[in-house]
């Protein structure tokens, strides 16, 4: 009777044990799963500001709205939010619909406006209902990245190679000379006589058919097996810059200063050889003699056509106003003889430079201009940017950055012209040129909420 007693209490203690076990068990169970909806619904809201895009220069008061709006053309219409359409918030909080996971559990995120960031609060559900996780986290505005710094030349337009054209990356980096063309036109590239590009080409447009002729492709002719290797289309079209000038813009004189060797308003004489620091007004229309010697920055102000008729040596940047009016027809840069650069790193400390020679990696930031470049020798020490592009005849460009052409005009080169390509890719964003923002959670900011 005893081992009897004995045994019965045994088990009524391993029964209560499992019970409370399997009790325990599915209340961790609960919290998981109510953890694992607070996670997802982050995640969701990470993606989702990832893929905001804050165009430079947005006032700073324009930016919650700008985010909201985003946010809102992401969700619209979506089975995430039962295909319906988001009304804008009226003040600093958004709250939005619920989501439910396909897990049975649910979030509803919370945004608020937080000074120049967004702070998004979580409140998810278990699958049953049975228990709520609050996380809180903030988003800050982070500069988007681009690979557009990983091709030696990349412009919206088509482009043009003809007779021994050549663009290469350098002697140790030969994949560096890469090409793309965001054209939608149904012809990205025409090569024509026998042009070379010594790394890939690609192109944006899935129907779009390049002409090669006898031109080759990262060393191999359209005959070649390992041809279609290096040629890719329907490339996800990468961001494109936007160029703000206005870190140069201070070290010019201002607009209204009095005309004078800084301030170009009229051609200058052909005695004049040498500048420094200098503002072209609009309509100016200067042609510099051959022999100038230009340091510091060249700012340009819109419309204008600016020749160099011979041999001109740049220490410095040449950049155009934010904002330019006119297109490729009003404005132009033409350098008709040789051009030899150095970069703004490369000038003294002090006044009139002082931290200019921080703001290296550009050359010449041009939007709306057309560049056409005519001498037998160009070396450039940076970045250009452009809106039409024109290297022909023997003329060449040893370029220390990417070319970039903005706008779907025209890329071309000819005859014996070449452009080398040193660039630094991804790693390092030449001053003046600005990609949108998106949204970043910061980590340090997380908190789990009572």
């Amino acid at each position: 009777m005893m081992y009897l007693l004995l045994l019965s209490s045994l088990a009524l203690g391993f029964y209560a044990s499992v019970n409370v076990s399997v009790q325990i068990a599915s209340n961790e169970t609960h919290v998981r799963e109510a953890m694992l909806s607070a996670e997802s619904g982050l995640e969701f809201i990470r993606y989702t500001l990832g893929n905001v895009n804050i165009p430079p220069q947005t006032p700073d008061d324009q930016i919650w709205t700008s985010v909201c709006s985003q946010v809102k053309s992401q969700l619209d219409g979506t089975a995430n939010i039962n295909n319906t359409t988001l009304a804008m918030p009226s003040g600093t909080t958004w709250t939005l619909p619920t989501i439910t996971l396909a897990s049975g559990g649910s979030f509803q995120a919370t945004l608020a406006q937080n000074g120049e960031a967004v702070t998004v609060t979580i409140a998810a559900q278990n699958p049953s209902k049975s228990l709520t996780r609050r996380i809180r986290i903030d988003f800050a505005r982070a500069q988007r990245a681009s690979s557009i710094f990983n091709y030696g030349v990349a412009s919206k337009s088509a482009i043009s190679m003809s007779g021994k054209a050549v663009i290469t990356g350098a002697s140790n980096n030969l994949a560096r000379g890469s090409v793309l063309s965001a054209t939608p036109g149904l012809v990205p590239l025409s090569m024509t006589g026998t042009p070379s590009i010594s790394g890939d080409f690609s192109y944006t447009n899935v129907n779009g058919n390049p002409t090669f002729g006898n031109g080759s492709i990262a060393g191999f002719s359209p005959s070649s097996s390992s041809f279609s290797d290096h040629v890719h289309a329907g490339v996800p079209e990468p961001e494109f810059p936007t160029i703000d000038t206005s870190s140069f813009a201070k070290y010019v004189p201002g607009a209204t200063a009095p005309a004078g060797p800084h301030v170009l308003a009229a051609d200058p004489p052909s005695s004049l050889k040498s500048f420094s620091n200098i503002r072209i007004k609009k309509n100016t229309n200067p042609s510099f003699s051959g022999g100038t010697v230009i340091t510091g920055v060249v700012y340009i102000e819109t419309p204008n056509k600016v020749t160099f008729t011979g041999d001109v040596t740049v220490q410095g940047v040449i950049v155009v106003e934010n904002n330019p009016t006119g297109d490729t027809s009003t404005n132009t840069i033409k350098f008709g003889g040789n051009l030899t650069h150095k970069g703004v790193e490369t000038l003294p400390d002090g006044a009139p430079y002082d931290g200019l020679n921080k703001l290296g990696g550009s050359f010449l930031l041009a939007p709306k201009f057309a560049v056409t470049m005519t001498g037998n020798s160009n070396q450039v020490g940076g970045t250009i940017v452009t809106s039409a592009l024109d290297i022909s005849g023997t003329a060449g460009a040893n370029v220390s950055g990417t070319v970039i052409n903005l706008d779907d005009t025209a890329v071309k080169l000819t005859g014996t012209s070449d452009i080398i390509i040193a660039s630094t890719g991804t790693s390092n964003y030449p001053s003046g040129v600005t990609f949108g923002n998106h949204f970043d959670p910061l980590p340090g900011t997380y908190q789990e909420l009572p």
